[in-house]
């Protein structure tokens, strides 16, 4: 029987050649959509497995509670680690790690800035599993000054030399000794580095490090096999309490994130490097199931639509004993048939799309992966859900015909198909439009974010680093010789840039002596930082080097911060910096976005010391027709000051724009999508249509011979699927409002959720299915209406 069966599903497959590319090629896009959510999700959950004792080691997290409200940090002191060490005994090991920013590596005439440079405890290779391919990793972070390098780097500095026993000049004050050649650290580890130098480097440059409740660094620790964590984490109040005092351990608290965990469901400030989030397992998954779910659908419609044709077929089976189990089991067959068939044609799909995919996505996922045990399983998941799925009803239901009523010509079934289909095509094309509509509202969202203004002009400026305290203390002369150049507007020193959080410093504000420090916002800046970057002053006055007492005594606050004084005019008031000495605020600006659109605005004081070790970073305002010579220019002078450094420089507007770069990818997947489900519902009410004009041949002939036009047939053969579209219009909306709503929620600053979204979603969706639907019914309208009645 299995043998007849499958004889039978291809000979209908080919006799119905139209209907089953319409379903096969709707099942291979669904599914192709399927195995791309199954590479993407099992990288995300494959990230800092490798380590053996992956399930054993926890990062310590911070929480600590402040007048501006609590914050979350992944960062701790370094003192923490021996501490936790030495006062309880289930801390099996700790490792600290200490990013970084910048450091310029020098080897003979080889001379370059990387950015993945850490500090780590010597213990690193006791907790994870990094292997050294070259080296002893007992040993090879023991001394001071010395260094390990991964495979990449070691053939970028030493090519096929060997580099154990030889050195790297470390921004020109040291050279470390290679000591270790690391494996190529996975792309699956929410940390990646090229250079380990050892935490007895810092601990030697400045012997208080380790020892001291101050700076701050990532803390690991690897705990027993099935411990629980939240037993360690009971003792962390005492442990503060202990070590510290009372109002620390009032103020701080203490907490373990599991390794395996931190890449998926950690997205706190400082992060080591950007993190993903759950969220978007759940958006993928989610939209990957409704797409496949479109596709199943078509096969339902379709097959249900042909159950006419197999109805004979299928009382003639009764009749020579067939029970109800064989013909669902044969259907089901069928539809397994198919979904075995659009299999290769989905993993060819894949291999098509995967490098845009991986673009997309910002991954590097292969198809190898589906060679792996559970993405294997996953794969014939998705083929055997599919044919079930898709099989399910059509199976069920050709099963229940009688075949009496079918053999004498009366099929009853035919309305109650008709509704089934109806709710269907209403299902396909209500998903399709939430879809349409979140990328409306996403693209929608992203311009206002791209269009609002900041409060402060981040084009044509150029930021650049400072590292070295020698450039800081020339910093001035620097200043004067790029204002030399006509196309160089002014030129800004300061702690930071637009972009990235300011750090806390505690004020008292006149009026406030009595009560408790408040930790605010501060960037120490020279005096022309106001001018550069175009804030508005709204009351008062900017820096000015006319008032020697400027450099000492004179902030610049924010309108947020003023209402947070509760003051109505601010210039004047006595404000002190509990850190760096009184002074008298003399201007107020108006409120610009120091951070990412996603936070509210907050309080921010802007002060100047002339020490200019506090300059970080030089901002270059430049004319916008020099851009190539200004940046020419910027190198040379640079080379002048520091000619052992290279310039570390980029144009803030890019810099700025990469805080939204997750909003932007996640509204090209959104497009993306929106499309595929568009495509895949047409696919199938394209086969309906063509269907539907089939089984009314002789009507359209009748009509067209007593007169009807051809617009009339059109309209005639449209409107029933153009109703439909609309009711599943009327479901879609509350389901894409809720969904996207909860979404902009993300932001501080968000747009309204308007009407004309929703009619623009409904209109494409409308005009999409009328123009596919339209193919179909025009051509019906313009056949010979002879032919037509002829077909009987």
């Amino acid at each position: 029987m299995f043998r007849n069966y499958l004889k039978i599903a291809f000979r209908n497959l080919l006799r119905r050649k139209l209907y089953s590319l319409i379903n096969v090629l709707g099942l291979a896009l669904g599914m192709a959509c399927c195995l791309l959510i199954i590479l993407f999700i099992q990288d995300e959950l494959s990230y800092d497995r490798f380590h053996e004792k992956a399930e054993q080691i926890y990062r310590v997290a911070k929480i600590e509670k402040r007048n501006e409200g609590v914050v979350n940090y992944p960062l701790v002191f370094p003192v923490v680690a021996p501490k936790l060490q030495q006062d309880f005994p289930e801390v099996l090991n700790a490792v600290r790690f200490d990013p970084q920013l910048s450091v310029l590596v020098s080897r003979e005439n080889k001379q370059f800035l990387e950015q993945r440079f850490f500090y780590a405890d010597s213990s690193v290779f006791d907790v994870f599993t990094f292997p050294l391919i070259k080296g002893d990793p007992k040993i090879a972070l023991k001394e001071p000054y010395t260094l390990i390098l991964t495979e990449e780097m070691a053939e970028k500095y030493f090519g096929s030399e060997d580099p154990l026993g030889q050195t790297l000049s470390i921004d020109n004050r040291h050279d470390y000794k290679i000591t270790g050649v690391l494996k190529n650290i996975p792309h699956n580890s929410h940390m990646k580095f090229d250079f380990l130098a050892s935490m007895a480097t810092e601990e030697a440059e400045n012997p208080r490090y380790g020892k001291l409740w101050a700076w701050s660094c990532y803390t690991y620790l690897l705990l027993p096999r099935d411990y629980s964590p939240s037993e360690l984490e009971k003792k962390f109040p005492d442990f503060i309490l202990r070590n510290r005092n009372e109002q620390a351990a009032k103020a701080w608290t203490f907490y373990l994130q599991p390794l395996t965990k931190i890449h998926l469901h950690s997205n706190l400030g400082y992060e080591i490097e950007p993190n993903s989030d759950i969220k978007h397992i759940y958006i993928f998954s989610g939209i990957g199931f409704f797409i496949l779910l479109i596709a199943c659908i078509n096969f339902m419609n379709l097959a249900t639509a042909r159950s006419s044709n197999r109805a004979k077929e299928v009382g003639v089976r009764k009749v020579l004993g067939a029970d109800r189990s064989q013909l669902a089991k044969q259907f089901l067959g069928e539809s397994l048939v198919f979904s075995f068939i659009a299999l290769p044609l989905a993993v060819a799909v894949v291999e098509i799309v995967l490098p845009a995919f991986n673009a997309l996505t910002n991954k590097a996922v292969t198809l190898s992966s589906l060679s792996h045990q559970a993405a294997s399983l996953g794969l014939i998941g998705v083929v055997l859900l599919v044919g079930i799925i898709s099989g399910s009803y059509p199976a069920f239901f050709l099963s229940a015909f009688h075949p009496s009523e079918v053999l004498r010509g009366k099929l009853r079934a035919g309305v109650k198909s008709s509704f089934f289909r109806r709710i269907l095509v209403v299902v396909q094309f209500a998903i399709s439009i939430v879809l349409i509509v979140g990328t409306v509202i996403i693209y929608s969202q992203l311009d206002f974010i791209r269009n609002k203004k900041l409060g402060f002009d981040k084009e044509h400026v150029v930021v650049v680093r400072i590292e070295e305290p020698e450039m800081q203390k020339r910093y001035e002369p620097f200043r004067q010789d790029l204002l030399q150049n006509p196309g160089i507007v002014s030129v800004a020193g300061s702690t930071c840039f637009p972009g990235i959080n300011p750090n806390l410093s505690p004020f008292v504000p006149e009026g406030a002596e009595d009560k408790e420090p408040l930790k605010l916002r501060h960037v120490l800046v020279d005096y022309d930082f106001i001018r550069t970057f175009g804030i508005e002053v709204k009351e008062g006055r900017d820096f000015s080097r006319d008032f020697q007492t400027d450099a000492k005594q004179a902030f610049v606050i924010n309108e947020s911060a003023a209402q947070e004084f509760g003051w109505e005019t601010s210039a004047g008031k006595k404000l002190t910096d509990l850190d760096l000495g009184s002074g008298y605020v003399i201007g107020v600006v108006k409120d610009f976005h120091f951070r990412s659109k996603h936070q509210k605005i907050e309080p921010l004081i802007l002060s100047i010391r002339p020490d200019e070790r506090y300059i970080y970073f030089i901002s270059v305002k430049y004319d916008q027709a020099n851009a190539r010579e200004i940046l020419s220019f910027l190198q040379k002078k640079w080379k002048e000051y520091s000619p052992d450094r290279p310039l570390d420089y980029f144009f803030l507007d890019e810099n700025f724009d990469k805080l939204y770069r997750a909003e932007e990818r996640l509204s090209q997947i959104f497009s993306v999508f929106s499309f595929l489900a568009i495509f895949i519902a047409c696919l199938g009410l394209f086969g309906l249509a063509s269907f539907t004009a089939e089984q009314r041949t002789k009507e359209i002939g009748i009509r067209k011979t007593l007169g009807a036009s051809a617009a009339n047939i059109v309209l005639l053969l449209s409107k029933e699927f153009t109703k439909w579209v609309i009711v599943a219009n009327a479901l879609a909306w509350p389901l894409a409002y809720f969904a996207m709503n909860r979404w902009l929620q993300n932001f501080a600053y968000r747009i309204s959720i308007g009407l004309w979204m929703f009619f623009l979603g409904a209109g494409l969706a409308l005009a999409i299915a009328f123009f596919t639907i339209s193919f179909q019914t025009v051509r019906a309208a313009l056949a010979n209406p002879i032919d037509a009645l002829r077909y009987e």
